[in-house]
């Protein structure tokens, strides 16, 4: 989805949220100060690098969305099992495909029933509970599915979610928005549904909105805790426990927020939107070795777009960070991406494929890709692109 409409569906979200009482309180967490800390992570994004040279396509998957489904506007990928996970929050669908990209279930379903979502905001895959778990904002619960989409069960919760994630305990994190009663931007459960820490306070009346299609993450880090990244910050910290620490610093010789003002969401908006800034995007995944994530890099003085989306890879034994120059490609992998071992998986639509098919990088899928213009009708249809990282000196 392009940064443009992003931001002004962000724009219209502006809203207040009356919080229900809570249960037992959780243990707040004090802040970290980010004014005078040291990040285990520099990442200076500046090297550019033909995509070519930075990664080689392993793989193109196309999937099968089965009759009646739609699959097109890509909220979260995850894959676990060889299997794949792909939500689409516009059409509420949340489908699973084996590792050749053949549908094996659907995960819930829209309605006021018990097992049934008011919406989908967000979903997790707990590796170790073998389970998923689908948060509804609007419903202000979190269901349970096996991995075969059997309804397992529901909690009610305190606060609006629109992002979770969950640890290798089963811990559940969530990001419960700027518009609580607590103020605290981050919250973690454990698998009953109950509160354990909160994390990540915020002001008092500060004037708030929702930058989920534009800034702010939870994912996985390689060590089975949760990294999180603010909106509106530079920073990704990791959290095990009680513990957080400030995982990944970005810097650049281009400007950026600064990280004192990230409670100043719509001034940071305001900034984007003209271009003003470049930044990290809310998507970033870490595997044992790497970091991988997108970046929007500051509009130029000569373009029209403010949208500039690159791949970034950040190597954390050397310290090296790299982004791919200007390309057709990387604009098109602004979408969400999960790693397998040091392979990093992206998913566009065979539609941008097929628009894309001279790129250098494609050349060797040629055949493959005619392939699919042919057999598929659907072009608005997903496709999942395996790359695998070259080495670099």
């Amino acid at each position: 989805m392009r940064l443009l409409p992003l931001l002004l569906f962000a724009l219209v979200m502006i809203l207040t949220v009356s919080c229900k009482e809570g249960k037992k309180e959780a243990k707040v967490i004090e802040e970290v100060d980010q004014t005078d800390f040291k990040a285990m992570h520099t990442v200076f994004v500046k090297t550019e690098i033909e995509i070519e040279n930075l990664f080689e396509i392993e793989e193109i998957i196309p999937l099968d969305v089965p009759d009646g489904e739609t699959l097109v506007s890509i909220y979260r990928l995850q894959t676990f099992e060889g299997n794949y996970y792909l939500l689409d929050l516009d059409f509420g669908t949340l489908l699973k495909f084996s590792p050749e990209g053949k549908a094996l279930a659907k995960i819930g379903k829209l309605g006021e029933g018990p097992s049934e979502l008011l919406d989908y905001s967000d979903f997790a895959l707990s590796k170790s509970g073998k389970e998923l778990l689908v948060v509804s904002m609007s419903g202000m619960s979190l269901s349970f599915f096996d991995l075969e989409g059997n309804f397992k069960r529901k909690i009610r919760l305190k606060s609006q979610s629109e992002m979770i994630g969950v640890d290798k305990d089963r811990n559940i994190g969530m990001s419960i928005t700027y518009f609580n009663e607590d103020f605290y931007n981050f919250e973690t459960l454990d698998s009953s549904g109950t509160s354990v820490n909160k994390f990540f306070p915020f002001p008092k009346g500060m004037d708030a909105m929702l930058l989920r299609w534009i800034s702010g993450h939870i994912s996985g880090s390689e060590k089975g805790g949760f990294l999180y990244h603010e909106p509106a910050n530079s920073v990704i910290f990791e959290i095990n426990g009680a513990e957080t620490f400030p995982k990944y610093q970005f810097e650049s010789n281009e400007p950026m927020w600064p990280t004192d003002k990230k409670h100043q969401v719509i001034k940071y908006f305001e900034s984007l939107a003209s271009g003003q800034i470049s930044f990290l995007t809310r998507f970033f995944e870490e595997s044992e070795s790497h970091l991988f994530f997108t970046w929007n890099k500051k509009k130029r003085a000569i373009a029209e777009k403010v949208v500039d989306y690159r791949t970034g890879v950040y190597d954390k034994s050397t310290k090296q960070t790299y982004i791919t120059k200007e390309n057709s490609l990387s604009e098109k992998m602004a979408g969400p991406m999960a790693v397998e071992g040091n392979s990093v998986l992206f998913s566009i639509s065979l539609y941008q494929l097929l628009e894309i098919a001279e790129e250098p990088i494609l050349k060797k899928h040629m055949v493959q890709i005619q392939k699919l213009k042919k057999e598929k009708g659907d072009t608005d249809s997903p496709v999942i692109l395996k790359m695998k990282l070259k080495e670099l000196e």
